[in-house]
């Protein structure tokens, strides 16, 4: 099932990639077109929608790290915590919404999943299945920690981020 959902957000993201484009360079506005535009354009649309060359959503495979997966888990949970209280002031419920992520991470990876999205959709999955626990109490909400987890994982594995992910604790 999430295979197909990353298709459709690699799809989604193709589509509004192509409508800013301008249709001087020969690209498309809509996918009812893409019949009647160049071979190049055709191959780009499909290249940027599946996947298959540098146009497409890459993914992030956590492979490189420890097989340890609670002493990552923990060290995951504790850098939360620490981020959240930096953020904000220290709390309790940063605490547990620190310990739903290693729960929900090492849940993942011991079940063999390495692929990065995966997991940060499962912590916010989670996150949002018991989010009474944490909404009285919380300034953030559980895309906000998926997100701040992608960030993390994604310098835990070595791959290159972006000047816009968060300062990892």
């Amino acid at each position: 099932m999430l295979p197909l959902t990353i298709k459709a957000l690699a799809l989604t993201a193709a589509v509004t990639l192509l409508s800013s484009l301008p249709e001087t360079y020969g690209w498309t506005t809509s996918i009812h077109q893409a019949k009647r535009t160049s071979s190049v354009s055709r191959s780009r649309f499909l290249a940027a929608t599946t996947g298959d060359n540098e146009l497409g959503v890459q993914t992030i495979s956590l492979d490189s790290l420890t097989d340890d997966h609670e002493a990552e888990g923990t060290r995951l949970s504790e850098s939360i915590v620490k981020w959240l209280d930096a953020e904000w002031i220290p709390q309790d419920v940063h605490v547990k919404m620190g310990e739903s992520a290693k729960k929900s991470y090492i849940g993942c990876r011991s079940s063999g999943e390495s692929e990065l999205m995966s997991i940060m959709t499962q912590v916010a999955d989670d996150l949002t299945s018991k989010w009474s626990e944490y909404d009285a109490d919380a300034f953030v909400n559980a895309w906000d920690i998926a997100n701040y987890v992608s960030d993390y994982l994604t310098e835990r594995s070595g791959t290159e981020g972006c000047e816009c992910n968060s300062k990892i604790y």
